[in-house]
C-alpha cells in the first residue's frame, strides 16, 4: 500500500519537483472510491479490493501532484503508442498495473454514493521509462524490469490503461 505515493514522488523528482512523501500521502483525500481518493489505510495488507484497503487511482494522484507544481494529468484509455511517445519525449509515465506487471481480474465496484468504477486485487503502479519494438521497460520499487508488450498490455489493461502523464513544464518549488 502506498505505491502510488512512492511512484508519484519519484516521478516528480525526475522532473525537478521535490515533494515530501509522508506529507503527500497524508494529503491524498480519503474515499471509498479509488477514483476519488485513497481507499483504506496505507498500513493495511496489500492485495485487497474496496471496500477494504486498496489504494488510489490516477485522478487524485494527478490532482495532488498539480497542487505541488507538477503539471500532471490522470487518464484512462491511454494506448501503448501514447506511452511510447511520452517516453520518447523524455517524459516517463506512471501506469496502473497488477502486481509486478502480472495478470489480474477486473471487478466492478459501487461506492457508498452509487458511483461505479473498476478495481482489481493487487492494484499497483510502475513508472514506464523505456521501450523497444517488443518490450516495455519500467521501474518498480526502485528496480528496473523489462517485459514483453503483450504481458504489459494484459496487466495494464485490467484497470483500463490508466496513467499519470506530464502535461507541461513543472514549476519547481524549494526543497523543504
Amino acid at each position: 500500500m502506498g505505491c502510488e505515493t512512492s511512484a508519484a514522488i519519484d516521478w516528480a523528482v525526475y522532473f525537478g519537483v521535490y515533494i515530501n512523501e509522508y506529507e503527500f500521502q497524508h494529503k491524498i483525500p480519503l474515499s471509498d472510491n479509488p477514483d476519488l481518493g485513497f481507499v483504506g489505510n496505507v498500513r493495511d495488507p496489500w492485495g485487497q479490493t474496496p471496500p477494504y484497503s486498496y489504494g488510489v487511482h490516477a485522478g487524485p494522484i494527478a490532482s495532488l501532484l498539480t497542487d505541488y507544481g507538477m503539471p500532471a494529468k490522470g487518464l484512462k484509455g491511454y494506448t501503448l503508442e501514447e506511452i511510447k511517445a511520452e517516453v520518447a519525449a523524455d517524459r516517463p509515465v506512471i501506469a496502473w498495473v497488477i502486481g509486478n506487471v502480472e495478470g489480474g481480474v477486473p471487478a466492478e465496484y459501487t461506492d457508498s454514493q452509487g458511483n461505479t468504477t473498476i478495481v482489481a486485487a493487487y492494484e499497483h503502479v510502475v513508472i514506464v521509462t523505456g521501450y523497444n519494438p517488443d518490450r516495455v521497460r519500467y521501474m518498480n520499487n526502485g528496480r528496473f524490469y523489462e517485459t514483453p508488450n503483450e504481458v504489459f498490455l494484459n496487466s495494464w489493461g485490467v484497470l483500463g490503461n490508466m496513467v499519470v502523464v506530464n502535461e507541461g513544464e513543472p514549476l519547481p518549488k524549494p526543497v523543504p
